[in-house]
């Protein structure tokens, strides 16, 4: 049953029930939180009017049932009749509550004329809402309860808004056993596709089709997280010219869907940062079904899911970082010519040209083509993309040579221009041993880069960094580590509650499963290992601290 057939669904049985007279409902509209439960009933009351006096009940912030009964009367409107209760006088109880002077009878004349006017609430709609938000203080078997006398005796059409699963512990018992008594229809929503288009009529219809497919196929279903998706889109979008290639807009949402997903659903659904490449069913064996599916989900959705190049580079820079949006990077970035149409259909072409591989596509003309769609992608893709292009070549006997000199170039360019914005280990999989190489290799003028000790403190301590921070961590030498751990770090007052050891551990965790990582716990363990051998007293305290690297 789609949303449309629900509301009519909802339409029928609250008009049927009207229309006997004399009959109370009460129906429960459920769902998982932020799906737009709320948001689905309310868009139901603008378009249909039942011309029956309403009261919206939010049980957030209400402690007792004397309170609850108060909001209904003092709240509820009239929809079709001009006779109705002043709303000062409908205010009385709550401000003979406020007076605290039960000696002269005011109090009880507050309840007493609280019963009065709840006595006159009847033949009306009422939604109880914010279950899960409700005070400890109030007893949902009251809730409940009160909801069952309107329906049974004040022929009253009750609704019901919560998220079942949330209910805990007694409270969950509680409801399990008035929900039978009580409810007589149930509603589920299970789609946030409403809320998203609610929130995007600015936006193009296929970003729109892109996140309803997105929540569909992972099953994310809560509207506060796609809010946080269309406000950071809406914000990048206003760095961009007006006029913009449809590709690129697709590119942004994907990797800021991309980011999101990984902050917020990445450990359940076993998805990182690492896994944003195309890898074979073969290398898929050992994954979990969990993986499997997420992997094959985000393939279904948007092959850039999983295609990593320099935008996901850059977005990938923001999402790990602790701070506001750089626009200022963002705006440089969408002015680049990494957001052109031209570039982008490059890309395309190239990817066409890897997946016809894998497809077995190819034809006696495909090595020629192929060669040529990688040539245009150099300084579009990164350098584990690449590499990987050009082993396909090499299997059908085609000279390299050429294009691994043209990246080189590219590489030292790139370097020579801004070596804070490259790093090696941005790109995802396997690097060709000569690009490798070139990198490691290269000298950099070490007066760009901060001291060791100075990124050290900005990574692992303030935790705001640049990429000059990151760079100097992979081009330090084993003298800069010896001279931090040993010289530098205990005597600089910015490590006084951190020593050497504790800094180590966290450069090595945050390196984890890298070839950075596996470099600096090399030398860190051949620094310590000579420590060792320069006197005996320390060689047992160096063994020890070797041990903890694995730890």
């Amino acid at each position: 049953m789609n949303l449309e057939e629900k509301r009519t669904r909802l339409k029928n049985l609250l008009e049927d029930n009207i229309s006997v007279g004399n009959v109370g409902t009460a129906i429960a509209i459920t769902g998982s939180w932020g799906v737009g439960k709320t948001f689905f009933w309310n868009s139901f009351r603008d378009e249909v009017n039942f011309k029956k006096k309403y009261v919206y009940v939010s049980l957030f912030g209400l402690e007792s049932l004397s309170d609850l009964k108060t909001h209904i009367y003092s709240n509820i409107e009239n929809n079709h009749s001009a006779l109705e209760i002043p709303r000062w006088i409908r205010g009385l109880p709550s401000i003979l509550k406020d007076t605290r002077v039960s000696q002269f009878g005011v109090s009880a004349s507050a309840k007493v004329f609280d019963s009065l006017m709840f006595n006159q609430v009847k033949d009306a709609i009422i939604c109880f809402d914010d279950f899960e938000r409700m005070s400890n203080k109030l007893d949902i078997k009251d809730v409940m309860g009160l909801a069952n006398q309107l329906k049974l005796e004040k022929n009253c059409q009750v609704i019901l808004i919560l998220d079942e699963d949330k209910a805990e512990g007694e409270n969950k018992k509680k409801y399990a056993e008035y929900k039978e008594k009580l409810i007589d229809e149930t509603i589920i929503i299970n789609s946030v596709e409403p809320l998203i288009r609610a929130n995007t009529q600015d936006m193009d219809e296929p970003l729109i089709e892109l996140m309803v497919k997105f929540a569909d196929e992972l099953g994310v279903h809560n509207f506060r997280f796609f809010q946080k998706v269309i406000k950071l889109y809406k914000q990048f979008r206003e760095q961009l010219p007006e006029t913009v290639a449809d590709s690129t807009k697709e590119i942004i949402l994907v990797r800021i869907l991309q980011g999101y997903f990984i902050e917020e659903f990445g450990i359940s659904y076993e998805f990182d940062w690492e896994d944003i490449k195309i890898i074979i069913k073969d290398k898929q064996k050992d994954w979990s079904g969990q993986k499997v599916k997420t992997y094959e989900s985000l393939f279904s959705i948007n092959s850039y899911f999983l295609r990593s190049d320099e935008w996901l580079n850059e977005f990938k820079k923001w999402f790990n970082q602790v701070g506001t949006l750089d626009f200022e990077l963002l705006n440089q970035l969408a002015n680049s010519t990494l957001i052109s149409e031209e570039n982008n259909k490059h890309k395309d072409n190239f990817h066409q040209g890897c997946e016809d591989f894998w497809g077995l596509k190819v034809d006696k003309k495909f090595p020629d083509n192929f060669y040529e769609k990688t040539r245009l992608v150099i300084g579009l893709e990164n350098l584990s993309n690449l590499s990987f292009a050009l082993k396909i070549l090499e299997i059908f006997n085609i000279d390299v040579t050429t294009l691994e000199q043209e990246i080189i170039d590219w590489l030292k360019g790139k370097i020579e221009k801004d070596i804070s914005g490259f790093r090696l280990y941005d790109s995802f999989g396997e690097v060709r041993p000569i690009f490798k190489k070139f990198v490691e290799t290269y000298e950099l003028d070490k007066e760009k880069l901060p001291n060791l000790i100075d990124a050290i403190f900005n990574i692992h301590v303030r935790q705001e960094w640049s990429n000059k921070d990151e760079l100097s961590v992979q081009k330090a030498s084993k003298e800069d580590w010896e001279k931090i751990l040993f010289d530098e770090i205990p005597q600089d007052s910015r490590f006084d509650s951190i020593n050497s050891s504790y800094i180590v551990k966290k450069v090595l965790e945050r390196e984890k499963g890298s070839d950075l990582g596996e470099q600096i716990r090399n030398v860190i363990t051949e620094i310590y290992n000579e420590k060792g051998q320069t006197d005996e007293f320390y060689k047992s305290y160096m063994d020890f601290l070797i041990t903890r690297l694995d730890n």
